[in-house]
């Protein structure tokens, strides 16, 4: 067996693997947006009140507003400029943490499988049309 032999067929092996697990990435990507929908950045106030701390944003064309737990209250670090993320889908839901980045991540390692088996392929058709 030559070494361009070998060469494709570990570049076929290599591509189909990374093809698979990336579609695999990609899909349950989608399903994880699907589920929790799309969240969005904005920019809230934090008010202190008697009665405890209201958070209001602005979103989709209207303001909107809730109460803050002791806890979230904790961490807000600049009541007059917090970040926050509201749900596309439902403005009314707020939350003053950035969503989990495993969406992210998993859509990105499906991006970079994919390319790994589009290179994988033009140098299995390379090496098909050089030997």
């Amino acid at each position: 067996m030559e070494a361009s032999e070998v060469v494709s067929v570990v570049t076929e092996v290599i591509g189909w693997i990374a093809l698979g697990i990336g579609l695999g990435c990609l899909l349950l990507a989608l399903l994880i947006r699907l589920a929790d929908g799309r969240w969005l950045r904005t920019e809230a106030v934090v008010l202190d009140q008697e009665h405890g701390s209201t958070v209001r944003w602005f979103a989709e064309g209207a303001f909107h507003q809730r109460r803050l737990s002791e806890e979230e209250r904790a961490h807000v670090e600049n009541p007059e400029e917090e970040p926050a993320y509201y749900r596309k889908r439902e403005p009314d839901r707020l939350q003053l943490h950035e969503p989990p980045a495993g969406r992210r991540i998993i859509r990105w390692l499906g991006i970079v499988l994919l390319v790994i088996a589009a290179i994988a392929g033009i140098v299995n058709l390379v090496l098909m049309l050089v030997a």
